[in-house]
């Protein structure tokens, strides 16, 4: 399988890389500002959105390229990438609190409402680095979008009512997410499927 891996430089994209490499995926790691190189998206069998820094606004490359993913092509968009996939699909993103979350451990308890996760419903603790995020109450979850845990009435696990495209806001590739590996897990098993 040949995954696309787009990079929005982040340091937590070298473990995510290095998992999904671990896993035998043969991954294409492309900037973001390169993204106009894609000859053909179709070629994949699923993309990923990193990490990043800043507001997912400003990222107008990643949000075109996701509006022009297949809908049969799986999805994967971590913190930012989560954040990318929810302004896409039409939510807000906004300040959390005034002090960012760096490094808070949260609880996973089941999302098991997942209409994607057949075998694997990803549960246990992750951790969140983030200031932004799209509240669960966002009109957008009303539309195309499920979400799937919240914490503080901020989605955490968001995925697409009908195709497989999913986002987190916590760090599932991180040493202090020992839930965020049923994560990845669950992600490559729909892809598989």
């Amino acid at each position: 399988m040949t995954f696309l891996f787009i990079d929005h430089f982040d340091s937590f994209s070298y473990n995510l890389t290095n998992w999904f490499v671990a896993k035998g995926i043969d991954l294409k790691i492309l900037s973001y500002k390169d993204i106009h190189t894609i000859a053909d998206i179709s070629e994949y069998d699923a993309i990923i959105f990193s990490p990043g820094p800043g507001h997912p606004s400003e990222y107008i490359e990643s949000i075109e390229l996701y509006k022009k993913i297949p809908a049969q092509i799986p999805f994967l968009g971590v913190c930012l990438g989560h954040q990318i996939f929810l302004l896409a699909e039409g939510g807000k993103i906004e300040q959390m609190c005034k002090i960012p979350i760096h490094g808070r451990q949260v609880e996973i308890i089941d999302s098991c409402r997942s209409s994607h996760f057949k075998k694997n419903s990803p549960k246990g603790t992750v951790v969140l680095y983030n200031s932004l995020a799209c509240k669960s109450s966002d009109p957008v979850f009303t539309k195309n979008v499920v979400s799937l845990a919240e914490e503080n009435g901020f989605s955490l696990i968001a995925e697409h009512k009908l195709h497989r495209r999913f986002g987190v806001q916590f760090h599932p590739e991180s040493f202090a997410s020992p839930g965020g590996e049923s994560f990845l897990n669950a992600f490559l098993g729909t892809v598989q499927c």
